[in-house]
């Protein structure tokens, strides 16, 4: 799984990003839980990904995390400091309730089929609360 970050490097004049994929690839990001996705956003950069996932870590940090992570998440949004509000809700998701965690990929688009694939991260067995030992 690749771990989370931010990118907001705009689409080179060739038509590539700053890292030489095509500027038509599609940036997935997945919040996923216990019962399955919470949400999901698609979108043509990174930032707009961020963007979405800021406001849901916006709306769910009150009803997910203890109060005192709840305000420092909601302190990092204000100062507009998305990333690291995202860092912190994923980092606190659990303590209180349901554990979330947030999975990112890309999608490479096959232009003569007019599709797009790529892996999806999937959860190992520590997010899935499970162990690596046989019973």
């Amino acid at each position: 799984m690749r771990s989370w970050t931010l990118d907001t490097r705009a689409v080179a004049p060739d038509g590539q990003n700053a890292d030489g994929l095509p500027s038509g690839v599609l940036y997935v990001y997945i919040v996923s839980a216990m019962d399955g996705a919470r949400f999901a956003v698609v979108a043509t950069n990174e930032q707009e990904c961020v963007t979405k996932v800021a406001a849901y870590v916006a709306e769910q940090a009150p009803l997910q995390l203890w109060p005192s992570s709840a305000r420092r998440v909601q302190e990092l949004l204000a100062s507009g400091n998305a990333a690291a509000a995202i860092a912190e809700y994923f980092r606190r998701a659990g303590e209180r309730w349901d554990r979330e965690w947030l999975a990112t990929t890309t999608l490479d688009p096959d232009l003569l089929a007019g599709t797009w694939s790529g892996p999806v991260p999937l959860p190992g067995p520590d997010r899935l609360g499970r162990n690596n030992q046989s019973t």
